[in-house]
């Protein structure tokens, strides 16, 4: 990697660093969502969830487009899935070898996201 690139990747690893934004990331896995059902889901307020959401685009992880009244969300590299289940695994390395029970939090996650 070049100073500019691990510059960069700084930079989304920093927009990904906050639970609202790996929630949107996780929660746009499933395909466009406008921001009301993106708040809805995650429970957190609009204004919050606005806020949040500038981050991810600022970074090129999320792309929006406004339809009338509503803003729909959308990733805008599905590649970003890639370092989420990277993530998911090193978690569930990380906090199995501690004892900690992350696999069936994990399996729950996966069944959740598949229904």
């Amino acid at each position: 990697m070049t100073a500019n690139e691990r510059d960069v990747a700084s930079r989304v690893l920093r927009a990904m660093g906050h639970p609202v934004r790996l929630g949107i990331l996780d929660v746009l896995r499933d395909g466009p969502k406008t921001v009301t059902e993106l708040f809805q889901e995650l429970g957190c307020t609009q204004s919050s969830m606005s806020l949040q959401l500038q981050t991810l685009e600022a970074s090129g992880l999320v792309s929006s487009r406004r339809e009338g009244a509503f803003k729909h969300c959308t990733l805008r590299n599905r590649d970003v899935l890639n370092m989420m289940e990277c993530l998911r695994l090193h978690l569930h390395t990380y906090l199995t070898g501690r004892g900690l029970d992350f696999v069936s939090e994990l399996e729950t996650s996966k069944k959740d996201s598949l229904s």
